[in-house]
């Protein structure tokens, strides 16, 4: 039976959403969701990783259960800097970040504003920009929410989300969970003012800021954030490790849970042993 939810109420007087699991007194990781997701999103990934770390999971504005204010859009800066409101509520210091999509964008928010505050990453479809395409797409999909519903938007997200194996294979159970997530009785305008938020975002000019260890992900077969875009946020930031997973979509923490883990436990061991990628 799952606990019953709990809240953070930020200096702004925005609760959001969150859960704190996994082991007292370890390293702190926090998940940070892509758009379109809560923390359900981690099921999978949670039970790899929760006896070597304490993990917070949370819910961005318009997300899960958080809040969703009618004012928008929200930009990606904003949800940032609430992660970070969060963390100190919460007094929670040093956190590993581990993001997916525009949850790695807000990691890479959050490691340029306060390049010492965090030991380390591990982002997953970290493009450096929301280019022209891809807020062509983010809009269309927004379009698609108010034209047909959950539903509608999940037929024109799903083929750039997910590796085709994967997709095939899980196509209803992916599109009956998109509805639990974004439907019912949980408001439109946050979906919709998260998607808008993530127009002309764009970190180029600041990624030589961060200095914490980061490990990039891009799957081989990821057709929103494909890997040579992605390729470019390794460029810039220095000491980075770039790595293209084969058979891998957009999602590679929902698609192959298990292996991601083994990646992120290896990456974080060898950071904290001063070692390049050591066998674990």
């Amino acid at each position: 039976m799952r606990p019953p939810p709990t809240f953070a109420t930020l200096p702004s007087g925005l609760k959001l959403h969150y859960r704190v699991q996994g082991t007292p007194g370890a390293p702190w990781m926090v998940l940070l969701n892509g758009l379109l997701s809560d923390t359900t999103m981690w099921s999978g990934v949670l039970p790899g990783l929760s006896d070597r770390f304490r993990i917070l999971t949370f819910d961005s504005r318009g997300q899960g259960k958080s809040e969703a204010p009618p004012e928008g859009p929200y930009p990606t800066a904003l949800l940032a800097a609430e992660a970070w409101e969060l963390f100190r509520v919460l007094n929670i210091t040093r956190p590993w970040l581990i993001g997916l999509s525009n949850g790695s964008a807000m990691s890479l928010e959050l490691l340029s504003a306060h390049p010492e505050a965090f030991p380390g990453a591990v982002l997953t479809s970290a493009m450096p920009r929301f280019d022209f395409a891809l807020s062509l797409k983010a809009e269309h999909w927004a379009h698609c929410l108010e034209a047909g519903g959950p539903l509608m938007q999940f037929d024109a997200v799903a083929p750039f989300l997910w590796g085709d194996r994967f997709l095939e294979a899980r196509h209803g159970v992916l599109r009956a969970y998109h509805q639990i997530v974004t439907g019912g009785d949980k408001p439109q305008h946050g979906n919709l003012h998260q998607s808008r938020g993530t127009q002309g975002w764009d970190i180029r000019d600041r990624l030589a800021r961060i200095q914490a260890p980061v490990l990039l992900l891009s799957g081989a077969e990821d057709l929103l954030t494909p890997p040579w875009k992605c390729l470019e946020t390794a460029q810039g930031i220095r000491g980075s490790r770039f790595e293209v997973v084969p058979g891998i979509g957009h999602a590679y923490p929902v698609e192959n849970p298990k292996a991601f883990v083994t990646r992120v436990r290896q990456f974080v061991a060898g950071a904290q042993s001063g070692l390049a990628d050591p066998e674990i």
